[in-house]
């Protein structure tokens, strides 16, 4: 390929990284070393949106994240954390963070739930929750209506964030997280036609933190709720006079969140990290403006995730990082209609899902970072149709992903400061190079980068 402004962009943070080192820091950092639970069970800046209380731990710090190649500008997120005093944090945070889409619960049948779409699992926190153990994150996303989108109604956008820790007494941190996450679409015509949409989600996240001689335990609960509603009026042509609720959908959100992390000495600087988390979501669509003395077409959602794991993380040397580790996973998602569509039940088993992160501190000034994962997965797909007298069609199948990751980090000496820059390259450079050399066609060099400064 040819050298594009994304790919010099991330050439030229590298060069300005030169006289760096590594920093835990990073989404990008991360990202570069596999990504998924490395999130939970790698030390870093990161964890704190799962784990409010690790807050009092990454204090004084500025940074842009996970700015991503190919998603378009703007898009990743940053923040600031300022210490209020030895052990107290406050950290804000920003970012172009939208909610995924879901595939359709249709109230007349005409359309169907995709199996194991991501963004039908539940929630994760807001933040980094599509992100974190490799499910997605719930907003206030409807189902289609009548085989049509809700549009503007079915994506929330990051508003605000807020997180608080601070220390009680010797060994116990204590964690608040607050975000919200809203959109709205809005016309007024004194003769034309009339809409009013938008939607709503509160997260609320708690952590607790207990410090123990030779192990650490980390535990976290959040709550997600929000709503949205899908007000359309139109003009008839004729009179020229307002037609009330053309079509009114009215939508509830409510998600659940519970997980611990448990980290204890190994042997030779090495640590076990045991991690668990269990997910809940559900969803309803209802459509008002119905004929008197009909049923209200409604479309549910709802759905389910644990998962359960361990990792090993070794540090044979100063500044070399290896975590191998594995886990099991189980999800199920329920999509249920009125009428055609009664109800559409996935289920994923992985059994199990494992891999390895690494980060070597080649130098003062870089550190190189790769990983890999792969999940054995074993999935089913059933539907029933109430029109076929109650019949389900089911698919059971089995599939294997893989993934592979690699990456930079640099930090640059500010006085008593630093800066660090992370980069989560793409791997195909390693065996295809770049193509003004090799002649083969590869994708951008950078994946995704982030920077940040801490003092």
């Amino acid at each position: 390929m040819q050298l594009s402004r994304s790919a010099l962009a991330f050439a030229a943070l590298a060069l300005v990284g030169l006289h760096s080192a590594p920093a835990a820091a990073t989404q990008s950092r991360i990202n570069a070393m596999g990504g998924g639970v490395k999130q939970w069970t790698i030390e870093d800046t990161i964890n704190i949106f799962d784990f409010p209380s690790l807050l009092v731990r990454h204090g004084n710090e500025v940074y842009i994240d996970n700015l991503s190649v190919g998603d378009g500008f703007p898009n990743g997120r940053f923040g600031f954390h300022y210490n209020l005093g030895d052990d107290t944090v406050l950290a804000l945070f920003g970012g172009h963070l939208t909610s995924g889409t879901r595939g359709a619960t249709a109230f007349d049948g005409t359309a169907e739930g995709t199996a194991f779409d991501t963004s039908f699992f539940p929630a994760g926190n807001l933040i980094t929750g599509g992100q974190s153990l490799g499910v997605g994150y719930e907003a206030s996303q409807a189902p289609e209506s009548d085989g049509g989108s809700l549009g503007a109604i079915g994506a929330v956008e990051l508003r605000y964030g807020l997180m608080f820790a601070t220390v009680l007494g010797s060994s116990t941190r204590l964690g608040l997280s607050f975000t919200f996450a809203a959109d709205n679409d809005d016309i007024e015509q004194p003769t034309g036609q009339k809409v009013d949409r938008g939607g709503m989600l509160f997260d609320l996240g708690l952590g607790l933190g207990f410090d123990f001689t030779g192990s650490e335990l980390e535990l976290t609960a959040g709550v997600a709720f929000g709503f949205a509603d899908d007000l359309r009026d139109a003009t008839n042509v004729a009179t020229n006079q307002q037609i009330e609720l053309l079509d009114h959908t009215s939508v509830s959100h409510f998600g659940l969140r519970v997980g611990a992390r448990w980290t204890f000495d190994f042997f030779n600087q090495s640590k076990i990290v045991t991690y668990t988390q269990l997910l809940f979501g559900s969803q309803t669509a209802t459509k008002l403006n119905v004929v008197p003395g009909t049923p209200s077409p409604t479309g549910s959602y709802s759905g389910i995730h644990w998962v359960l794991g361990a990792d090993l993380r070794l540090e044979p040397f100063e500044g070399v990082t290896v975590s191998p580790g594995l886990g099991v996973r189980f999800a199920q998602q329920t999509l249920e209609g009125t009428t055609q569509v009664n109800r559409d039940a996935d289920l994923l088993m992985s059994l199990p899902f494992y891999g390895v992160a690494v980060d070597l501190r080649v130098a003062d000034w870089l550190a190189v970072r790769f990983g890999a994962n792969q999940s054995v997965n074993l999935l089913r797909d059933s539907d029933t149709n109430v029109s076929a007298l109650g019949v389900t069609n089911q698919h059971d199948y089995a599939e294997v992903d893989t993934h592979f990751a690699m990456g930079l980090g640099f930090q640059i000496p500010v006085a008593e400061s630093r800066l660090s820059i992370d980069l989560d390259v793409n791997p195909e450079w390693l065996v295809n190079g770049p193509d003004f050399v090799t002649g083969t066609a590869t994708g951008g060099f950078g994946l995704n980068g982030a920077l940040r400064y801490a003092w």
